[in-house]
């Protein structure tokens, strides 16, 4: 089946299901996509004359402690992304325009960065807050069911079809307290608790529910290549959970959100932010996506080799700080001189750590291949080196068939002989 159709049982199949003519479909989505960028747009201009129409109250108080400029906050940390995540998603529909499920995931991509303007615009005018509010159900429906419809659109498994039909009413019932949601990390006023408690629970339940749809999307449907797919964007979004957590989440318990650091940490969340919709594009257009396992074990090592260095350098801070009486020159010294000793140790053990746990066929292919390596600096016997070659390569690349042929060397001309197994 071509790219312009989808299979048998998707959520949205031109020929099978609905019979909606492509033309039709590209024409909805340039109107939706246009509104949504239209109104986006004219929300940043509000913003650029009255930033706090856009911002909390707390990110605003943070930016002011860190003595940074609000407008380039507004730049960095709202245009920049929102400009990538449309540039995106114009991007993988020019290349794939009959592709209907493109479509979606593109006004997905979109959509995240629309609600935050959408609400400014709301606060300057008023007026609009009808067709805004359509908007903004729009935008919550297309959150909501994304999980169960990528990479492909199928409904898989067929049951969540009733979520994805439950969720155009519930867009509709929580489009009002996600205001309070999207001011976070100030707290709605104590008659909208409530509602804000729905909306937040709503959107955990359908977020757990459909992450435990692409476990089982990829334990039992999907493909080798909707695997890379599936693995590189929750390797994405996966990174932006943690950097929030860790920078803002953890964090907040302990300091108050109006401090400067949160400032700071929201600008270095910008590029973990916009690899988000990179990686949508690498996953949809499939450029170079296996190199995906590459980027996870190489990601995982060094956050293990930062967390094992760190634990090192302080231990012997304070090791040798309590040998020589306080903190020192000599102590400190002593700390980066363990750590350069330790660091290709613990490079390594951690690289093998982690591809015996989320690797395993990559660290098993690289131990047989070493081990015969080392076999064959030491083995004589061309026999032995024979059976062991083909052992090596059938625990590792597990060929249907297997022939190898050897060059034996003679006075007048090479016997060549052939060994099939």
């Amino acid at each position: 089946m071509g790219p312009d159709r989808w299979t048998r049982g998707s959520f949205m199949s031109i020929e099978a299901s609905h019979g909606l003519p492509l033309t039709v479909a590209r024409a909805v989505w340039v109107v939706v996509a246009s509104t949504m960028v239209g109104s986006a747009a004219a929300g940043f201009v509000v913003a650029v004359r009255d930033w706090e129409l856009i911002g909390s109250r707390s990110i605003y108080q943070a930016i002011t402690a860190a003595g940074i400029s609000v407008p380039l906050v507004t730049v960095l940390g709202l245009i920049v992304p929102y400009l990538t995540y449309v540039a995106v998603g114009i991007l993988i529909v020019m290349r794939r325009p009959r592709d209907l499920s493109v479509m979606v995931f593109a006004l997905v991509l979109i959509a995240p960065t629309t609600l935050r303007p959408l609400l400014t615009l709301e606060r300057a005018a008023p007026t609009l807050s009808v067709p805004i509010a359509v908007l903004w159900s729009v935008v919550i429906f297309l959150l909501l069911i994304t999980l169960f419809i990528f990479p492909d659109g199928r409904l898989v498994p067929s049951w969540t079809r009733f979520l994805v039909v439950a969720a155009a009413p519930i867009a509709v019932l929580i489009s009002a307290p996600m205001r309070a949601v999207m001011m976070l990390p100030d707290f709605p006023a104590e008659g909208a608790t409530a509602s804000f408690a729905v909306a937040v629970l709503t959107l955990c339940a359908y977020s757990a529910v459909g992450l435990s749809t692409q476990v089982y999307r990829v334990r039992n449907a999907a493909s080798i290549v909707q695997r890379q797919q599936i693995k590189l964007v929750g390797f994405g979004v996966g990174l932006l959970f943690s950097v929030l957590i860790l920078g803002f989440g953890i964090p907040s318990l302990f300091v108050h959100t109006d401090n400067a650091w949160f400032a700071w940490a929201m600008l270095a969340t910008v590029p973990v932010f916009m690899f988000v919709p990179v990686s949508v594009a690498v996953a949809i257009l499939r450029y170079r996506l296996f190199d995906i396992d590459r980027i996870v074990s190489r990601t995982l090592t060094y956050i293990a080799l930062t967390v094992i260095l760190t634990l090192v350098y302080i231990t012997t801070v304070v090791l040798l700080g309590q040998v020589v009486g306080g903190r020192s020159s000599a102590s400190v010294a002593g700390a980066t001189l363990a750590v350069a000793a330790v660091f290709r140790t613990a490079q390594r053990a951690a690289q093998d750590t982690i591809d015996r746990r989320f690797n395993r066929r990559r660290y098993d292919a690289r131990r047989t291949i070493e081990k015969f390596g080392g076999r064959l600096r030491e083995e004589v016997d061309l026999a032995s080196i024979e059976e062991d070659l083909h052992s090596a390569v059938k625990g590792t690349l597990q060929p249907a068939t297997l022939a190898l042929w050897l060059a034996k060397q003679s006075h007048n001309a090479h016997d060549v002989r052939s060994a099939r197994r």
